[in-house]
């Protein structure tokens, strides 16, 4: 599906479907796109600014793949700031972002795009196995290095969004989150999350005889 939509072109933010991003939006070109944004569809798409950019400067490079996600709450402020909560829809490729016939004269980025389909599993059977035994690891791992847990949803999460709640756990940087979002193919997402707590497995493994055991009150 071919869209337009306005863009927010962040340094280091990676949205993906179904995970909450909390923005505070505070220059006058984003308020707008805001206030545009709450009077249609509610959608925005964050792209990601290219390495060592640290803000749009109109034009500014960014990666050609991103997450649109649609503004679940917001509250406006007195000076005309706003706080929003975005919820990830779905994932996008940038086809032109100088696009301006939907509102002509805006000050912020719009962009037609082409909306993204997830690959999914062979069968749901393979979808059962790979998401719990995913899970397990992470389970396995998380009180080992510190990680926070995933969300206590009422419901089971998505596999899509289980993988993505995974991956912003695991201390991946901007540009790995990036090629982790660019990735369309949902068992090959799962595979590298796994190698991935493997790693972290194995660190732990290894460094595991050179902590200090418990102090002695006792002993100098």
């Amino acid at each position: 599906m071919i869209r337009t939509i306005p863009l927010f072109p962040l340094p280091g933010v990676v949205l993906f479907p179904g995970t909450l991003l909390p923005l505070h939006i505070f220059e006058p070109r984003y308020r707008e796109m805001v206030a545009d944004a709450l009077a249609g569809d509610r959608i925005i798409g964050m792209a990601m600014l290219k390495t060592g950019l640290e803000g749009d400067e109109g034009g500014s490079p960014i990666h050609p793949i991103g997450g649109a996600g649609e503004i679940i709450e917001s509250e406006a402020l007195e000076d005309g700031r706003y706080n929003i909560l975005l919820e990830g829809r779905f994932r996008f490729q940038v086809l032109d972002d100088q696009v301006r016939e939907k509102k002509p004269g805006a000050a912020y980025r719009i962009a037609r795009v082409a909306e993204l389909e997830t690959v999914p599993f062979l069968s749901a059977e393979e979808e059962s196995r790979v998401c719990e035994l995913t899970a397990k690891i992470f389970e396995a791992v998380r009180p080992r290095i510190e990680l926070p847990p995933l969300p206590a949803d009422p419901s089971p999460l998505t596999p899509e969004r289980l993988a993505a709640e995974i991956a912003l756990r695991l201390r991946y940087r901007p540009e790995e989150l990036q090629s982790l979002l660019e990735v369309s193919s949902l068992p090959a997402r799962y595979a590298a999350l796994i190698g991935r707590m493997m790693e972290w497995q194995k660190r732990v493994e290894f460094l595991e005889p050179f902590r200090p055991g418990e102090i002695d009150g006792v002993r100098n």
